[in-house]
Parts: structure tokens; sequence; C-alpha cells
């Protein structure tokens, strides 16, 4: 798009709308539309990229350090998710999966955070348990320890988003022409 700001709106809106379509068919027990969009929504963002090959590499490091974070909340017992849909019993199902593909081709929309790294780790830390709140709400996970689990997932991710945020930097950066 030629306007960056339309681009940005729209991005939000497949982010958000995306985020939400799926956590709802989690709900309902179907997930063809809502991985449809976040499908769609991914490759979408990776052939709007100026920086495809920083965005492909950023994609494949969030889809094996997020996923890793919420394979450790389910081996400490303080999370179980609902709809595995798969036969790895210990690995996330895969609408988590998915929603960290949908998190990483829109870490630019956090890109208001680089070089404010406090508000990152705030942002991290209250806006990650509040995204698990979601899914467990619509029913797609449940706590085991409420308290210590939303302190896990907070901290987890006050070091999450800014890092993120920083690698999207760092991999835009070293990638510039391509």
């Amino acid at each position: 798009m030629r306007w960056p700001f339309l681009n940005k709106a729209f991005s939000t809106g497949l982010f958000y709308g995306g985020w939400a379509l799926c956590l709802q068919e989690v709900a309902t027990g179907q997930l063809f539309y809502g991985c449809f969009v976040i499908l769609f929504t991914v490759f979408y963002q990776l052939y709007q990229s100026s920086h495809k090959i920083a965005e492909c590499l950023l994609l494949g490091l969030v889809l094996l350090v997020g996923p890793l974070s919420d394979i450790a909340y389910k081996q400490f017992g303080l999370l179980e998710y609902y709809l595995p849909q798969h036969s790895f019993h210990w690995l996330p199902p895969l609408w988590v999966f998915l929603l960290w593909g949908l998190f990483s081709v829109n870490i630019h929309l956090f890109s208001w955070l680089k070089k404010r790294w406090w508000m990152a780790t705030l942002f991290g830390a209250v806006g990650g348990p509040v995204s698990y709140l979601s899914a467990i709400k619509l029913g797609g996970a449940n706590l085991l320890q409420p308290s210590l689990t939303y302190m896990t997932i907070g901290g987890t991710w006050a070091l999450l988003l800014p890092g993120f945020i920083w690698l999207s930097d760092y991999l835009r950066n070293k990638f510039k022409d391509s």
C-alpha cells in the first residue's frame, strides 16, 4: 500500500481480528476460519514487507522461542491447553503456533516501543498475561496454578517483547537491502 497509515491500520485490523477469530473458534472447537485468517495475514505481511529475509528469519526464531515458553508452562504444570489437534501431548496445539506466527509478522506494530525498553518490558509484563487470560476465558486453556502462572507469563513476556522488538530491528538493519 502506498499510504503508510492505511497499511498500519489494515495490519492492525488483521492482527487483532485474526487473533480474536482464532480464540473464538478455539472456544467453539472449530479452527478453520481462524487458521485461514492467520495464515493469510502471515503471508500478506511477508509479501508486503520490504525486509523479507529479516521477516522470515524473525518468523522462524519466534516460532522456535515462543512455543518453547508454552511447552515450559505446560511441563511445569502451570497451564494446560484444550484442542491439542495432534498426538504429541507435550506440544502446544496448532492454534498456539499460529498465534506466535501472527505475532511475529506484526512485531513492527510495536515499533513505537523501540528505544523505550522500560515501556516494552512493562507492556510485555502486563500484555502477555492478558493475552493468555483471553484464551483461558474463551476456553482454550486452563490455569493450574493461577497466581504463579500469571507471574511466570508476565516475567517471560517482560523479556520476550523487548527482545523480539530488538531482534526485529537488528534483523531489519542487517538485511536492509533484501
